[in-house]
């Protein structure tokens, strides 16, 4: 169950800057965008530089498979356990965060991917991002606080998983379900403190080398990215003063200008990280979250005054730190005209969409099923309710009827009544009305409220609400929506899975 905490706008950061729209993009697939925009003759893999020597107009560097080469100058992009930066500075202890990762892309396309990309999921000591990669595929981040080391077995991350999430939404346990254990990756979660001095002479460090942080704003690859971008810049203005002055091209002096170009905004950024990951890492929805004899302050729903003030905060500085982060290094693109801004009709949306959450809700575009729940249902497959239906409500009852015929559904239960309760579909939105039925009709929303719903007025009910026909237990149907129909034997296999998780 969840309740949304916040939305963030990447939008208007980027459109007013006259700059790229945010996207995200796999980072495999960006490497292999870069790799071929580079060339294979001009990579080479299983390379790792292991030592070099500054000869003053010159670099030399000696490969892990004992090759030699030499260079005008060397640029440390080696990672954060970079060698470079080793020889450079010195052995240096990068810091634990406390989290260990799972990460994973599955093919996958959730039910409103139109008008919502990008999603973090909280809570305590463990948190879930989601993210569009495109393609029809989602890439996505698991956290769990524990220490540094852990194993999985055999076949064992998945599962692991599974508990981990156990009672989640259905956007983070659909998206496990979705994702092949061979596709899921492990790694504890690193990062190291900025420093002042990037490089010496002929030689200096780039991205996570210099300043890994942690993945919570999504920005290493970022800023290795407008690293390279600042160090091309600074290079080609030696390279001009060169060939002006007829001087030889002033190395040392590009490599220090690009340092002191890129220092502040990656020191800041790193520390927005570390930020973000603290707030995630210590969210708490509620008074008694965490605090052991006393969690069951819990079932009162009292808002954690964190959470509260964490609100606010964000509410304020939100925009400024996209605004700053999106923005990149935008006064410093002369001559570039401004691109990418999505079309009117598109920005409208997103607007409406950022404003207004019954608006976002209602723009979903999937399969609605009502999911059977527990052991002793006596329904054992899902109900589709077809949003087409909408002159046409669906009855539930114990027996058909030919008023029905096409949307007639039979719940062979024995507090279930012949006509209980129906359901109608308008606007976007789905509608529950009870018909005066002996044992009643029983709604639980996502914050865990239960109530029974009136024969008078119909109540709205949403995604991963649960739904009860009668007090017994034997006919609780969970509601799920799932983004797009199965094409293929594979897609129906994990659209069957993820129905069938509940």
């Amino acid at each position: 169950m969840f309740t949304r905490y916040i939305k963030f706008d990447t939008f208007t950061p980027a459109a007013e800057k006259g700059l790229p729209v945010t996207r995200v993009i796999s980072r495999m697939t960006l490497q292999q965008i870069l790799a071929k925009a580079v060339g294979d003759e001009i990579i080479l893999n299983e390379s790792n530089v292991i030592d070099f020597k500054d000869h003053g107009d010159k670099v030399s560097v000696v490969l892990e498979n004992g090759q030699c080469y030499a260079g005008d100058l060397l640029i440390g992009a080696d990672g954060i356990w970079s060698k470079v930066r080793k020889n450079l500075f010195g052995p240096q202890e990068a810091i634990y965060s406390g989290y260990t990762c799972y990460t994973g892309i599955a093919d996958f396309v959730p039910a409103d991917i139109e008008s919502v990309g990008y999603r973090v999921f909280l809570g305590h000591k463990q948190y879930f991002v989601s993210s569009d990669v495109g393609a029809g595929k989602m890439q996505w981040y698991a956290f769990h606080k524990e220490p540094a080391g852990g194993v999985d077995g055999p076949e064992g991350k998945k599962e692991r998983l599974l508990k981990i999430f156990e009672g989640w939404c259905d956007n983070v346990v659909d998206l496990i379900l979705a994702t092949d254990e061979e596709a899921i990756l492990r790694r504890d979660i690193y990062d190291r403190t900025p420093i002042f001095t990037w490089g010496r002479g002929r030689v200096t460090l780039l991205g996570d080398s210099v300043h890994a942080m942690q993945p919570n704003l999504g920005q290493g690859g970022c800023m290795a990215i407008e690293d390279g971008y600042q160090l091309a810049v600074e290079l080609e203005k030696a390279c001009k003063k060169s060939n002006e002055s007829k001087t030889p091209i002033d190395i040392v002096s590009a490599l220090k200008s690009y340092e002191r170009a890129r220092r502040l905004r990656v020191a800041v950024i790193h520390g927005l990280a570390r930020s973000a990951a603290v707030m995630a890492s210590t969210y708490k929805a509620y008074l008694g979250v965490g605090l052991g004899p006393l969690s069951f302050l819990t079932k009162f729903r009292i808002p954690h005054p964190g959470r509260v003030g964490g609100r606010f905060f964000i509410d304020l500085a939100m925009p400024l730190m996209l605004s700053w982060v999106l923005g990149g290094n935008s006064s410093k693109l002369e001559g570039r005209s401004p691109c990418c801004k999505l079309s009117d009709k598109a920005s409208d949306n997103l607007r409406t969409w950022f404003r207004d959450d019954d608006a976002l809700e209602r723009a979903m575009n999937g399969e609605w099923f009502l999911v059977p729940s527990g052991s002793e249902n006596v329904v054992s497959q899902p109900i589709y309710l077809s949003v087409s239906h909408e002159n046409e409500p669906y009855l539930i009852g114990s027996e058909s009827h030919e008023d029905f015929s096409r949307t007639s559904i039979v719940i062979p239960s024995a507090q279930v009544s012949k006509m209980h309760a129906r359901i109608s579909y308008k606007d976007g939105a789905f509608y529950l009305i009870d018909l005066q039925s002996e044992h009643g009709t029983y709604v639980t929303d996502n914050e865990g409220r239960r109530y029974r719903v009136s024969s008078n007025f119909p109540a709205r009910f949403r995604p991963s609400d649960t739904i009860e026909f009668g007090s017994d237990k034997k006919a609780i149907f969970r509601v799920k929506v799932i983004g797009t129909p199965p094409n293929n034997n594979s897609e129906r296999k994990e659209a069957g899975e993820i129905l069938q998780a509940v």
